[in-house]
């Protein structure tokens, strides 16, 4: 995978029986982004901006020039070879996935779980608890809240391959972390509550599935009033 903007190093493994392969000449090409260099070693460029995630697929194109014995070489044959990465925009899609896990949680007509859960895996998560903790606050929340009002702030996001991320009382494994401001105005067990603070977010990348996953959210509040049932 790759993100926008990134450069990745691209290298080609060429055998010709018959040519000595710094004689054979290398075109490389791309469905998006550009190449810089010659050779079979080169450095691609992701685009600037591009709708993702999408398939980006690369082409090397190998032409060996020949010629009959001891005169010019006027001939060529060619032979390509394809590579395919996936492109992603990885802050904004984990951002992206961040707000609208929250968006849909706070909608409590919504009552749906599984439309609530469904970016999260716990197949590909470290603490697959975590998620499992998860769904059974959601579906805890909705037994017992009515939202009156609700805000979510813009989500902040790090990527942090193989590293881990603050929340609440410990580290937990990620590649990304997230974190979002919200505020609730609901109505639970013991009446009219007003819960603010940050919600942060864990989320890690399969390569397998080419995309983000969420497997965390601790709410981190300003007080220990409001929805103490979704703070650990």
């Amino acid at each position: 995978m790759a993100d926008l903007r990134e450069v990745v190093d691209v290298s080609a493994t060429v055998r010709d029986t018959e040519s000595n392969v710094e004689e054979l000449t290398y075109q490389w090409t791309a469905t998006a982004g550009t190449f810089t260099g010659t050779g079979r070693t080169v450095t691609w460029t992701a685009p600037e901006s591009a709708t993702t995630p999408m398939t980006v697929t690369l082409t090397l194109k190998v032409i060996e020039p020949y010629g009959h014995p001891g005169e010019p070489k006027i001939f060529s044959q060619d032979v390509s070879s394809t590579e395919t990465l996936s492109l992603h925009d990885s802050a904004k899609e984990v951002g992206d996935m961040s707000r609208e896990f929250l968006t849909d949680f706070s909608t409590t007509s919504l009552r749906d779980v599984n439309v609530v859960m469904r970016n999260f895996n716990r197949a590909v998560c470290p603490v697959p608890r975590e998620v499992d903790d998860e769904r059974a606050q959601v579906e805890s929340h909705y037994k017992n809240f009515v939202m009156n009002a609700f805000s979510i702030g813009p989500a902040q996001v790090s990527i942090n391959f193989g590293d881990s991320c603050a929340v609440p009382g410990e580290f937990l494994p990620g590649d990304a972390c997230s974190a979002v401001r919200v505020v609730w105005d609901s109505t639970g067990p013991t009446g009219r509550l007003l819960s603010s603070g940050v919600d942060l977010l864990t989320a890690v990348y399969s390569s397998t599935d080419s995309r983000w996953w969420l497997c965390s959210s601790r709410f981190d509040p300003d007080t220990n009033a409001g929805h103490a049932f979704y703070s650990k």
